[in-house]
């Protein structure tokens, strides 16, 4: 349950806990692009966020842990993005899906840094930031496997979650392929039609 203690921003507005929260994760988001994670200071967050750096130590401990909710943060954005295809025609439901999530990772990864950066940071996290990405992320998985179930009424839903997350995988790997410059894997075109065929599309 979002708590709705107030605060009040520089320009006397109050805000929700959640929002100031959100504010701050803004702020971050709009820093990445074209810089690392571990490149940005709690100070830049701050003065981007329009907030004292004391105010971030309020909701996130550590840059460890404002990494973890930045984690969190990015996939509550990529769920919601993922509900708004619930109402997509089946036959480029997985073009969308792929587009959408090859997108998430190829930021993702330019942002947190190389595979092993972003290892080195999941690793420092503590046990209750892991289980809260986990969730995060498996809440992703169940709203992709609900939107395809809507469009294939007549999978079960063990099908759909299925089928939600061999895309997933596929979409995964192919990236990770195309961002490391391997060519292990058949173009983006031949994979879809792979899965649509495995997936009875």
């Amino acid at each position: 349950q979002i708590m709705k203690t107030s605060f009040t921003n520089y320009d006397g507005k109050q805000m929700t806990k959640e929002g100031k929260r959100g504010q701050i994760l803004d702020a971050l988001e709009q820093l990445l692009p074209g810089r690392r994670f571990h490149e940005i200071t709690l100070d830049e967050v701050a003065r981007a966020a329009q907030v004292g750096k004391g105010t971030i130590y309020l909701y996130f401990k550590d840059k460890d842990a404002l990494f973890a909710e930045m984690v969190c943060y990015r996939l509550e954005k990529l769920q919601q993005q993922m509900e708004q295809l619930a109402n997509c025609d089946v036959a480029v439901l997985p073009d969308r899906i792929f587009e959408l999530v090859g997108g998430f990772i190829r930021h993702h990864r330019n942002w947190f840094g190389a595979i092993g950066d972003y290892a080195s940071h999941m690793a420092r996290m503590s046990d209750e930031q892991h289980q809260k990405v986990k969730l995060q992320g498996r809440a992703v998985l169940d709203t992709l496997a609900a939107v395809m179930k809507n469009s294939m009424p007549q999978w079960e839903d063990k099908t759909a979650a299925f089928n939600a997350r061999v895309l997933l995988w596929l979409t995964d790997g192919y990236v990770r392929s195309e961002m490391t410059g391997e060519d292990a894997l058949p173009p983006a075109e031949m994979l879809l039609e792979f899965y649509r065929r495995g997936a009875g599309l």
